[in-house]
């Protein structure tokens, strides 16, 4: 069983009755069996800024302690590293070695202009304390296999390769000296602490690269596309830079500091000696204007062999960094000045030349694409360009954020069959075009952090939040899914520090965390605590079943949801039964039956349920949210449960020879 915090029992025999008016469910589950449950749907999202969301201790370098244990109990299989929206401007080599000579990373773009509109005080940029080598120990700690998304929007093809080697590679015989070789990457692994690879298996190329928000320098004006077959039509454009790479420009766009793109680092300090970069380089020579106050200055090699009024700046294109003079060689630009700069950013590697370069160093890891699964792209790879997996993030999105909340509980329990349903559409599509079968992988799934109910902001922390995991969780099962990972391993939930929780005008935006805490003091939510009873499915033969009699639930209008979602596995010798009751007031009663099989008579129920669907866990009130254990003599081959209201319930049943 799944070792969880054992609270009081509730014995069959404590079991109040239904309501007359529902009749009796009959839960049947069979020995027919259709695929194996993957052991890599138990995962979780681990963003590195800002300490991991408070998870990481940088006094000691080290996670801590209450983190690790709580991530271990959860039985977490998989980890993706480092993060969503934040990973597509993460440079990873400034987040190696000592933590006193690590540079600085920041969020960006669209994570960047949130933090910034919602908490305005923000310290960015930010520390790069939770580096590769910190999320490689905590895959070993944890045992959990990695997911690792590279920098798709300010890195390259080469960079993505080399952190390929970075953390996967082994350590050569015969030292290298060359950078070119994947043992030299190795080598400086070695020298940080880790001697062997890291147990990375996915890797992402780009994080929602479907979304404006996430474009990059595809967002800029089409300049020339990358190497490519066949036509390109102007809606497809998106599409085709993010697979086949290219060149595009932009106008007057703000410039940025060093890891710093927020609307004040646009502007001149009226300090000498000034860098300042533009977003999106590499940048074609020669290509560039820069302007102070709306007016052009003029690039010199060097600034020294200028006077002190000259209207110049050095520039380099690889960087994108933009030098301005101290008064003496160049003009200081004037203080509150804003500094723009148009340009041709590129060209640009596309998802090809990343899988390319990626593959080389890695020929089993599996690489996947995040165009969110558009048919655009998966019609301009066709049968010649391949890709292992396709990344889906699938949040609940109930239509009617004003609902009251019981109106708000039942929208949101229909979401997990459509996305489900979307899965499947998602690789039908995929195998129409490739011709071959790439599985969707769902790398983020809950509640989307925003928008949330207006009639509680804690949502994301609740039970309801669990149950709603769990029903997602079921669908990822059903569809043969063979990785999954929730958002978010952990926030900072009941303290204010770090951005996870945004304050608006009204109320706090809580994120929905498996584990909440901070400062060393963490507590596992019901969301973590659904994951981990799932995960005793995990590697089993999924069953098939039955189910006649299960009440429905209204959610508005005409439509409906089952009331009952029951998943079933077959682990050695032992069924498994994971049942969500979705109704958040009433309890159900069914009869659960498992025919052609011998039991042993003792079964075990673990029933997640707390005092009502809102209810969650605090670091003083541990245990409002619990999964107790039960145990009792079976008769037969069948047996009467009422799985109570608002909670999930894992059956366990041990079969005889």
């Amino acid at each position: 069983m799944v070792p969880l915090s054992i609270g009081p029992s509730r014995g069959p025999a404590a079991v109040p009755t239904p309501p007359p008016s529902r009749p009796t469910a009959q839960l049947v589950v069979t020995t027919r069996s259709s695929g194996t449950v993957s052991p890599y749907l138990f995962g979780a999202n681990l963003l590195w800024p800002y300490d991991a969301e408070g998870a990481f201790d940088p006094r000691t370098g080290h996670f801590y302690p209450a983190f690790l244990h709580a991530l271990t109990e959860l039985h977490i299989s998989a980890l993706r590293y480092p993060g969503g929206t934040t990973a597509d401007s993460f440079q990873w080599q400034r987040a190696i070695g000592p933590q006193a000579r690590r540079r600085l990373n920041e969020p960006f773009g669209m994570q960047a202009a949130v933090l910034s509109d919602v908490c305005c005080k923000l310290s960015l940029p930010v520390p790069s304390t939770v580096g590769p080598d910190q999320f490689g120990r905590l895959l070993q700690h944890t045992g959990a296999v990695g997911d690792v998304t590279v920098n798709f929007v300010t890195g390259n093809a080469r960079q993505a390769a080399e952190l390929v080697a970075y953390m996967t590679a082994p350590l050569p015989r015969h030292p290298t000296g060359n950078r070119a070789n994947t043992g030299y990457w190795a080598e400086l692994r070695a020298r940080n602490g880790h001697p062997g690879p890291y147990n990375v298996r996915y890797w992402e190329v780009g994080n929602e690269q479907d979304g404006p928000g996430q474009y990059g320098w595809r967002s800029g004006a089409l300049v020339s596309f990358g190497h490519h077959v066949g036509h390109c039509s102007p809606s497809e454009v998106p599409d085709c830079l993010y697979a086949f790479g290219g060149t595009t420009r932009f106008v007057r766009e703000p410039v940025g500091l060093f890891a710093d793109q927020l609307p004040q680092a646009t502007l001149s300090s009226g300090r000498q000696h000034q860098v300042f970069y533009a977003y999106f380089p590499p940048v074609v020579p020669a290509s560039q204007t820069v302007y102070v106050a709306g007016r052009p200055w003029h690039e010199v090699h060097r600034l020294s062999t200028v006077g002190p009024g000259a209207h110049a700046y050095s520039f380099r294109p690889s960087s994108g960094a933009i030098a301005f003079g101290n008064g003496r060689h160049g003009a200081v630009p004037a203080a509150g000045a804003p500094i723009s700069i148009s340009y041709m950013s590129g060209p640009h590697d596309g998802f090809v030349e990343f899988y390319a370069a990626m593959k080389k160093v890695a020929p089993h890891a599996q690489i996947c694409e995040s165009d969110e699964a558009r048919a655009n792209f998966f019609r301009l790879m066709g049968h010649r360009y391949p890709y292992d997996c396709i990344e889906l993030h699938e949040y609940a999105r109930p239509l009617d954020l004003t609902a009251p909340m019981t109106a708000y509980e039942r929208q949101l329990m229909t979401t997990p069959a459509l996305e489900g349903a979307r899965v499947g559409r998602v690789e039908a599509a995929a195998r129409r075009y490739s011709g071959r079968r790439p599985p969707v992988v769902v790398t983020e799934y809950g509640q989307l952090v925003t928008p949330m109910p207006a009639a509680d902001p804690r949502f994301n922390l609740s039970l309801d939040e669990g149950l709603l995991v769990a029903s997602q969780l079921r669908q990822w099962i059903l569809h043969h899914v063979p990785l999954a990972e929730k958002y978010l391993a952990v926030a900072s939930a009941f303290r204010h520090r770090y951005p996870v929780t945004l304050r608006s005008a009204a109320s706090p935006v809580i994120d929905s965390a498996m584990v909440a805490g901070a400062g060393g003091r963490f507590v596992v939510e019901p969301s973590g605590q659904a994951v981990a009873m799932m995960s005793a499915l995990a590697g089993g033969r999924l069953l098939a079943y039955h189910l006649d009699h299960g009440p429905v639930m209204p959610t508005g209008g005409s439509g409906a949801v089952a009331v009952l979602q029951p998943v079933a596995a077959q682990v050695g010798d032992r069924a498994y039964v994971a049942v969500i009751n979705t109704d958040p007031y009433a309890p159900v009663r069914a009869r659960v039956s498992f025919p052609g099989r011998r039991l042993v008579p003792d079964v075990t129920a673990t029933v997640l349920d707390g005092p009502g669907p809102l209810a969650f866990n605090t670091p003083t009130r541990a245990a409002t949210v619990t999964a107790d254990i039960s145990r009792w003599h079976l008769h037969g081959d069948s047996f009467g449960w009422r799985f109570p209201a608002h909670s999930l319930t894992l059956l366990e049943a041990t079969t005889r020879p």
